[in-house]
């Protein structure tokens, strides 16, 4: 309540009205000051059946885990740093009141992630990419959206309402062990899970809400556009893990841009970057303090896999199996993405070695943007894959169109040529796409095209083999 005049006697009634009007119109002015033009962006954290404080202890849990097998930095500077931009970001961040902790992964691939209940992990390659503080800051920004909007147990949650609602309903979560739980359900947070792997909605609200923290700490929020820019463009392999984990959703530019006015009145942005700059050399000589020795011991040498073997063996999914040659090996179960190569089949490739498959096959679900008011159609959605992939393969060109497969499943396979990782060579990538409930299932089977036709008729009986139980 605002009293802005208490008189000791009464005035005429004129004055009365006449002062009366003025302080109206002054409030009316005071308020329409007050008030935006267009009101933030405002996030709340979706269905979830854990507490925020089971949250806490699942991070906790999947952070001791985890740094089991991550090589992390202890360069004190280095992490007091990172902490303290951390920690300002996080002073601005909606919601729970999560004990936040930023620590540094001495990696060059370009990579981030946040557990929930407040544990994040930077990628040494971040601080390398990033051109400025504030860049950095929207990396920190995005990922602590990502805990305070409870993304990866609101995934998590889904998935168990999914496979156990009766088990929910009947209250199995409310006491001790939700780990070993959990586990049961096949549901975890370690490196790679797929509940760290978020949706273009999800991504969309950690922009938007990263976008005001960076705003309300001090920063040019269009910095986090333009670092995941960059390193769409310019990254290539490198950045794949972190596009792979967190996709594009949609022009990440105009959307910050649109989002700017209802932030607050313009004002100018932090442009330090005198400790950055320090910060990104000592990252530097970290990453150059690797061994040349470990280094080559580490490579492999590009060489001609074995023969696929004609026996098979079978790998079953919640929602899909196939069968691939027992000669071969398999990796990423439970995770998002399943890798089936033979020995010899992934090779490292440039000064980073960086690891590539040279021949084998990957398995994935893609979620396609659905326009409002249309159908979307298999051939739409597979375009759109298709030009998802070429974001990380700028040289991947389609050679054969969609063909479609009638039989139980609808299919559509393209047929693609890219760079092989194997020296000049070229790249065979035979692509089949359905869809299942959980989105447009596909498989990409690789080959230099010099032996794609050998290979051809294994990839064929792999796709033959494919079945989905629901």
């Amino acid at each position: 309540m605002y009293r802005v005049f208490h008189p000791r006697k009464a005035r005429p009634a004129s004055a009365r009205g006449t002062f009366a009007g003025a302080a109206g119109l002054l409030l009316w002015v005071f308020f329409l000051a007050a008030i935006p033009l267009h009101a933030r962006v405002e996030h709340k954290p979706g269905f979830n059946t854990f507490t925020p404080d089971q949250d806490i202890q699942l991070g906790k849990d999947a952070a001791a885990e985890m740094e089991k097998e991550l090589v992390m930095v202890s360069d004190a500077p280095l992490n007091d740093y990172i902490n303290r931009l951390g920690r300002k970001l996080a002073g601005f961040a909606p919601g729970h009141g999560y004990p936040y902790r930023f620590s540094l992964v001495n990696a060059k691939e370009i990579n981030a992630f946040a557990l929930p209940g407040g544990p994040i992990y930077i990628h040494t390659g971040i601080i390398l990419a990033a051109d400025s503080e504030a860049q950095l800051a929207g990396v920190l920004a995005h990922e602590i959206s990502h805990v305070a909007l409870r993304h990866s147990t609101n995934q998590a949650s889904k998935a168990m309402l999914a496979q156990a609602p009766l088990a929910i309903l009947g209250g199995i979560f409310s006491g001790g062990g939700i780990g070993g739980q959990l586990a049961q359900l096949g549901i975890g947070f370690g490196l790679n899970s797929v509940f760290l792997k978020f949706s273009r909605s999800a991504e969309r609200q950690a922009d938007q809400q990263g976008a005001q923290m960076l705003y309300d700490a001090g920063y040019d929020p269009r910095a986090m556009a333009q670092f995941f820019e960059i390193i769409e463009a310019e990254s290539g392999n490198r950045g794949m893990e972190f596009l792979s984990s967190h996709p594009n959703p949609g022009n990440r530019q105009t959307d910050v841009m649109e989002l700017l006015p209802s932030l607050g009145p313009r004002k100018s942005f932090s442009d330090r970057n005198s400790e950055f700059e320090r910060m990104k050399r000592r990252a530097s000589e970290l990453a150059d303090a690797e061994p040349a020795e470990q280094r080559r011991s580490e490579a492999l040498e590009p060489s001609q896999p074995e023969e696929p073997s004609r026996r098979f063996q079978y790998f079953n999914a919640d929602f899909f199996s196939i069968g691939y040659p027992d000669n071969w090996d398999i990796y990423g179960e439970g995770t998002s993405m399943l890798t089936m190569v033979p020995p010899q089949g992934i090779i490292r490739v440039g000064e980073d070695d960086l690891q590539a498959i040279a021949y084998g096959a990957l398995v994935s679900v893609y979620e396609p943007e659905q326009q409002r008011g249309r159908r979307l159609t298999l051939s739409a959605a597979t375009d759109q894959l298709i030009r998802e992939l070429q974001r990380s393969n700028p040289n991947l060109r389609v050679i054969r169109r969609p063909q479609r497969s009638s039989g139980r499943q609808e299919l559509l396979s393209v047929t693609a040529l890219g760079q092989s990782p194997i020296g000049n060579e070229t790249e065979v990538n035979w692509i089949a796409t359905t869809f299942r409930p959980e989105g447009l299932w596909y498989i990409v089977f690789i080959a230099p095209e010099r032996d794609f036709a050998d290979w051809e008729p294994v990839f064929q009986q792999m796709l033959d083999s494919v079945r989905f139980p629901r």
